[in-house]
């Protein structure tokens, strides 16, 4: 996987980030693990998703 880092906050709506901020606090996790778990999740489910993400780790 890539070591930069990148950010999305510009491009995530303001209520959106509010609402998946709550629901990782609700799960006891950050807003990042949430959305690792979720990629991690649809990845699962989708074999282009998976090998995207394998190439991304290259």
């Amino acid at each position: 996987m890539s070591n930069e880092t990148a950010t999305i906050s510009a491009t995530v709506p303001a209520a959106v980030k509010s609402e998946a901020a709550a629901v990782a606090a609700a799960h006891g996790m950050s807003l990042a693990v949430l959305v690792r778990e979720l990629v991690a999740r649809v990845a699962a489910r989708d074999a282009e998703t998976l090998a995207w993400l394998d190439e991304a780790r290259r």
